[in-house]
């Protein structure tokens, strides 16, 4: 993958900061950024079953493990009862412990979120809105789309207010977009795997480009519609300056990333097609980094299954037993 991305680099297509892939249909663009990020979760997961699996049934692992630490740190060893297989095993297992703790965090945030989303639906509903909406109290400017297994479009009773008529249809569609698209479940698949590739360096990049791209396909979605940019452009801006102001947690027309940019986008076009070379390489890196990321999640159980025989195989020594033939 790094070889794959250099030669981006080299030709132009990935700019600093991914500005490059910028100038790609969302669509591709989101599909390479999850697929990287996807690869990420996969490589974490990969470390933590080579530490845990294969790391103890190595010749220096059991070398390390069974040096005689109670004559290196007497004072550890004889109060605590600590030796070199268990400071071993510790050292193998809290990487794994700690990917796992992360994982269920996750898991545990994306299924709260869910909960409290529902009881936004249930205690806040003002009743039925514009277009299949939901109409919710509050004074800030909101149009989000909400739930995963039956998704609603919301509006606040602020959005109504501010909004003008060709900016909330506009606005209304783009969260359409969001549910037509399905995006809601490519964003619960990113948090998974973000939970366990957020200790590599550049994982939040990552996540963000994602976002931006997905908020740029619910864009087109909504221009697809027939609406004017601008007033799309005019809706963005309202509600994003709105949530800054509220700091309300519900995601929402604004997004969460590259405001900026996709109004500049909106508003000025796109800053520059792809070449028909740059596309073609582009498709070539999704291609590839979706199959990495499928071929690294099929090898997963044959990883477990080498793992589990090289341990039950490979050598056990008390580490006390080792010292006293020393």
């Amino acid at each position: 993958m790094s070889v794959l991305l250099t030669l981006l680099v080299a030709g132009g297509i990935l700019a600093p900061h991914g500005l490059g892939l910028r100038r790609a249909s969302p669509a591709l663009a989101a599909a390479i950024w999850l697929s990287a990020l996807a690869v990420r979760a996969l490589t974490v997961v990969y470390l933590a079953m080579y530490l845990v699996l294969l790391l103890p049934a190595t010749e220096a692992f059991v070398a390390v493990t069974h040096w005689c630490w109670h004559t290196v740190i007497p004072l550890l060893t004889t109060h605590l009862g600590l030796d070199g297989h268990r400071i071993g095993d510790t050292a193998v297992i809290l990487p794994a412990v700690v990917l796992a703790a992360s994982l269920v965090s996750v898991t545990f945030g994306v299924v709260r979120a869910a909960r409290a989303v529902r009881r936004l639906l249930i205690n806040a509903s003002l009743g039925p809105g514009p277009s299949d909406s939901l109409i919710v109290g509050g004074a800030e400017v909101m149009v989000a789309a909400a739930g995963i297994a039956r998704p609603r479009i919301v509006v606040s009773a602020g959005a109504l207010t501010v909004l003008d008529d060709e900016e909330l249809a506009a606005g209304l569609d783009h969260e359409r977009g969001h549910i037509e698209r399905h995006h809601r479940f490519l964003f619960v698949f990113a948090e998974l795997c973000r939970g366990l590739a957020r200790f590599l360096p550049g994982t939040r990049r990552v996540m963000t480009e994602l976002t931006f791209h997905l908020e740029r396909d619910a864009d087109r979605w909504a221009l697809a519609r027939r609406h004017d940019p601008f007033a799309l452009a005019s809706a963005i801006c309202k509600a994003a300056t709105a949530r800054a102001a509220s700091g309300l947690a519900l995601a929402s027309l604004s997004g969460s990333a590259g405001v900026t940019d996709r109004l500049n986008e909106l508003v000025d076009g796109p800053s520059g097609d792809v070449t028909r070379s740059e596309r073609v390489l582009l498709r070539c890196a999704a291609y590839a980094l979706v199959s990495m990321a499928l071929a690294l999640a099929a090898m997963l159980p044959a990883m477990v299954a080498a793992g589990v025989g090289q341990a039950s195989d490979g050598p056990v020594v008390s580490a006390r037993t080792a010292c006293d033939h020393r």
